[in-house]
């Protein structure tokens, strides 16, 4: 009797395993839901990510704690190898989640409410292919400069360049946006304009940029940049973040060219 219990104990199903893999499959399919959705135009960007991503973390949390108790309780199973990984497998995926949205939530209180940054807004940058961007609220300027922990965008400001032409800057700018892998939507050497597109990777929110490059008074070229989301009233810094890459990758190959 004694070793029949044993045996039942050692061969007993993990239910705590059993129900983390089961939540763990409800965080994916809230996720997949949540992308789907927004790109298939089935529910809002606020729905999706205020809502069923929101949602899918606290699951994931969840999922999280229960691996964490079932590799404990693996080592009372007669199939410890196999019961472990599994948990093992759980508790990444989920920490992974967990991190990733963590970080996400960061950059989100780290930086201004604002998804319309640009170098200068007293010569605010019209776009020509989606005019919506053309009426920024009045408070952008205040909110960009001032707003966000450590005000993270106080000093940004126009790029200028000597000793280089506008066409190559143009040229150079052109290059500098297709290998950072947006769309080119729109170019004019004369005006010195160029646009372009970038759509994000999961949810394929898209983000508008606008370049003016022109040529001043003293002969140094300025380089004026202005990034807006068409979604959302946060970019979690992400034009911003776009706007300084875009800056060092060209000052980097003007300087090459320079010398």
């Amino acid at each position: 009797m004694g070793n029949f219990k044993f045996k039942r104990h050692d061969e007993g199903t993990n239910y705590v395993l059993l129900s983390a893999s089961i939540t763990t499959l409800i965080v994916i399919f809230l996720l997949l839901i949540g992308v789907l959705g927004y790109r298939y135009n089935i529910f809002s960007a606020g729905y999706s990510l205020l809502f069923l991503t929101k949602y899918a973390l606290y699951i994931s949390i969840l999922s999280f704690a229960l691996a964490l108790i079932s590799i404990g309780y693996t080592f009372k199973l007669y199939k410890k190898f196999i019961n472990f990984m599994l948990s093992f497998f759980i508790l990444f995926f989920n920490i992974t989640i967990i991190i990733f949205f963590y970080i996400q939530i960061l950059d989100l209180r780290s930086n201004p409410l604002i998804n319309d940054i640009s170098t200068d807004y007293n010569e605010l940058l019209k776009f020509k292919v989606n005019v919506e961007h053309n009426l920024p609220e009045e408070e952008h300027y205040l909110i960009q400069k001032f707003g966000g922990f450590k005000m993270p965008n106080y000093y940004l400001k126009p790029l200028v360049l000597s000793n280089i032409s506008k066409e190559t800057v143009f040229n150079e700018s052109l290059l500098t946006l297709k290998n950072m892998g947006l769309e080119i939507t729109y170019t004019n050497l004369e005006e010195g304009i160029i646009e372009a597109l970038e759509e994000s990777f999961w949810y394929k929110f898209k983000d508008d940029m606008i370049i003016k490059i022109e040529e001043l008074v003293s002969g140094n070229i300025m380089v004026n940049v202005r990034s807006a989301s068409r979604t959302g009233k946060s970019d979690f810094g992400k034009n911003s973040h776009r706007i300084k890459s875009f800056f060092i990758l060209v000052e980097k190959k003007i300087g090459i060219i320079n010398k």
